[in-house]
């Protein structure tokens, strides 16, 4: 691309040195830089781009775009000088692919909780019904059906930008993607043109970056703020009525507003729901008639994502009564409220829940149809947010008849420190502490009888564990099949 289009999108403070007259591509890491690219040195929380100037140019850049000069600079490469590179990295991300989002329908989904299960529903509908979509999420990013490993819920502005370009290049036209308070506030979107954003909830997480609870929510916001930037667009808000914090992001955009909820009347509204082990049944409300629907997700919070998912599905046109065929045949994510398949008549779940309110949102679900005992494992990480561990403590013990504290990625953290961080939060004594995770499913699995449910909470679809630096290939379901096989229901079982 000619340089000096490109960064004509640049407010630069001072040019060193002579653009070359085009450029071959764009990289903030230097292990990634080609010849004649650009390298943006980023200053992250642990790493500074600066640092890698010399193997940048060394791997063939020629514009280096910095917020601090190098001690040494060299004749032949162009230094360009900017307040904030990581804004820099959004413009010159956005002119290089040449505004693929701009091309695209794109739905942004937003919230504490629900963000997988929601935008996982509406790609599998979408494409049922014969679009082609793009997914992009905390488990995988999905090119028309082309799967590739998702790092973050929201990837750096280049990777974004990248991917879009990616995805029109495919003959994608819709996109549906997770939007996290990290990517929002440090300007991963920049530049990303939003048809919907949709707000699923808010409940404590991720205080250990925001702060508090009213940043974390403004984070949120910056979705909806941004979507009523261009009036001559047709936009839509779809917000989550029975929450608060909606009516804060109501009047942060100028968007349409489309409503869903349980408690308070909405667009779109779920009344006299029935839940079961394996499918919820429930009523639902809208301006242009009353239906019945069975669609095969536990627990009321699903109810939640499949309205948000209605409503989106429903302002693209799709025709109702096929949205509705489509939802009662569309399953939900992996590691999403999901039921281990065994012989075995121990009853299995495994769920991301990796919050307060998620985990008490589980249980609930969970005792709408257990038989017996409901026995939880809860872990959490290493090194953040330690805040919300004896919150999760509380409610674990409060809607379970018996706890396992774990670990959950615990980093560099002790165990202990992690497990007795939940366990100061107990309001029973009906708990244990088992900080390393194999051997807490394990113990669980030991003590469950005959229709008891397991719930192995907070790493859902993730096979792997992050300890100390390394990531160690671990899978809940796999370790709890293999605890099935050492502990039968045929032996003796210990009652702790």
């Amino acid at each position: 691309m000619n340089t000096k289009l490109l960064f004509s999108t640049v407010q630069t403070q001072n040019i060193y040195g002579e653009f070359p007259l085009a450029v071959s591509n764009i990289f903030s890491d230097s292990r990634q830089v080609t010849e004649d690219s650009v390298f943006v040195c980023i200053k992250g929380y642990t790493v500074d781009g600066h640092r890698y100037i010399p193997q940048a140019i060394k791997k063939g850049a020629k514009v280096i775009v910095l917020q601090d000069l190098p001690e040494i600079m060299h004749e032949d490469i162009c230094y360009v000088r900017v307040r904030d590179t990581e804004r820099a990295l959004g413009k010159l991300a956005n002119a290089f692919f040449d505004y693929p989002s701009t091309k695209l329908r794109i739905v942004g989904v937003t919230g504490t909780n629900g963000k997988t299960t929601v935008t996982s529903v509406l790609n599998k509908v979408m494409r049922k019904e014969g679009y082609k979509t793009g997914l992009s999420g905390t488990i995988e990013i999905d090119i028309d059906g082309e799967t590739f490993e998702s790092k973050n819920t929201t990837s750096d502005v280049l990777t974004v930008q990248r991917m879009l370009k990616d995805m029109v290049d495919a003959g994608v036209t819709d996109v549906i993607m997770e939007v996290s308070s990290h990517g929002l506030v440090l300007g991963r979107l920049a530049g990303v043109e939003f048809q919907n954003g949709v707000f699923t909830n808010l409940t404590q997480d991720h205080l250990d970056f925001h702060g508090t609870m009213e940043h974390y929510k403004y984070a949120k916001g910056l979705l909806f703020a941004q979507l009523g930037q261009d009036l001559r667009k047709d936009k839509a808000a779809i917000l989550n009525i029975d929450e608060n914090s909606s009516k804060d992001y109501e009047s942060m955009t100028s968007a349409r507003i489309i409503t869903y909820g349980i408690k308070n009347d909405a667009d779109f509204r779920a009344s006299d729901i029935k839940f079961f082990d394996n499918k919820t049944n429930f009523t639902l409300h809208t301006n242009f008639g009353v239906y019945e629907l069975e669609v095969p997700f536990v627990g009321e919070f699903n109810v939640y994502n499949i309205l948000s998912v209605i409503c989106v599905l429903w302002d693209k046109g799709m025709p109702f009564e096929r949205i509705l065929q489509h939802l009662m045949e569309t399953t939900p994510p992996s590691g999403r409220m999901e039921t281990l398949q065994t012989e075995d008549r121990r009853n299995i779940i495994i769920d991301y829940a990796h919050t307060e309110d998620a985990i008490g949102k589980v249980l609930d679900s969970i005792k709408m149809f257990s038989r017996k005992k409901v026995i939880s494992i809860i872990g959490t990480g290493g090194n953040r947010d330690k805040d919300k561990r004896p919150k999760m403590g509380r409610i674990a013990t409060e809607k379970s008849d018996y706890v396992i504290f774990t670990t959950d990625n615990p980093l560099d953290e002790p165990y202990d420190e992690i497990v007795q961080g939940m366990a100061a939060g107990a309001t029973h004594d009906n708990f244990e502490c088992v900080g390393d995770r194999e051997q807490a499913i394990f113990r669980a699995i030991e003590l469950a009888e005959e229709d008891d449910v397991i719930l192995i909470a907070g790493k859902g679809h993730e096979d792997y564990q992050l300890i100390g630096t390394e990531s160690i290939p671990f899978n809940d379901g796999e370790v709890a099949l293999r605890a099935l096989k050492a502990y039968p229901l045929t032996e003796n079982i210990p009652t702790t």
